[in-house]
Order: structure tokens, then sequence, then C-alpha cells
């Protein structure tokens, strides 16, 4: 199972830190303007890895709210 952890800003952008099981950084933090490229990213990443189990830590910071989403198969944020 891989770990997605985003970070939703106050400026609507998204920062995307892709973990393994033993919480170690798989790829370089990035930051995307918005969904439309988020979810292409995680989904290019998704095959480029092979996983398709994944949980999604959705934090937005401008809401002060945390999300958990465990995923089977395609990855789509809304």
């Amino acid at each position: 199972m891989q770990i997605i952890k985003l970070l939703k800003t106050k400026e609507n952008k998204y920062e995307v830190i892709l973990l393994n099981k033993d919480l170690i950084e798989l790829c370089d933090k990035e930051t995307f303007q918005d969904l439309y490229t988020l979810n292409f990213y995680l989904q290019s990443m998704q095959k480029k890895l092979n996983f398709y189990e994944s949980l999604v830590i959705i934090h937005d910071k401008f809401n002060n709210k945390v999300e958990l989403i465990k995923n089977n198969g395609e990855i789509f944020i809304e």
C-alpha cells in the first residue's frame, strides 16, 4: 500500500508527497495549481510505481480539516 499525502494550501495549490508503507518518500515533493494536473500526475505515478492500493491523506489548511480515503484502483481526487 502506498500513502499519498496532499496538502491543500490557502492559495488552492496542492502539494503532494508519495510515501511507501514504511513512510519512505518515493519521489520529490510536487506542487500543482489545479485538480486536473494533480489527478494526471497521481495516475501516471500509480502506473509508473505499479501500485493500486493506496491511502490518500488530504489536509486542507484553509478549512482546517483532514480527510482519509482508502483507494483500490485508479486514483481520482475531487
